[in-house]
């Protein structure tokens, strides 16, 4: 194969590792944006047990926190899931170069 063909083989997994590092840079943009939504529940739950008039609407409260911080958990491990799955084609795509450019290396 041609030279030419593996240089351009070789940018279009630079463009691929571009375009898997714009979208962990989203995963963790969308974390953060769990964690804001988070911290206005905590103030939210905070005012909603202040206001409880009895211990079964303060019972319910707290369950119904614990769903929550549980939901925000699980919500922040799938962007976390995404990001590793980002970084291993990442690395998929270096090897891709690396083997690319020894190919080039041996081509005439």
């Amino acid at each position: 194969m041609s030279k030419e063909y593996y240089r351009s083989q070789i940018e279009s997994y630079k463009r691929d590792v571009e375009r898997e590092k714009a979208k962990i840079a989203d995963y963790k943009e969308e974390i953060a944006k769990v964690k804001i939504r988070k911290s206005r529940e905590t103030e939210n739950y905070a005012r909603q047990l202040k206001n409880a008039n009895s211990s079964a609407q303060k019972h319910n409260i707290r369950a119904s926190k614990a769903r929550q911080w549980e939901s925000f958990a699980r919500e922040i491990d799938r962007e976390k899931d995404k990001i590793e799955s980002c970084k291993k084609n990442i690395e998929r795509y270096r090897d891709s170069i690396a083997r690319s450019r020894e190919s080039l290396k041996r081509a005439r």
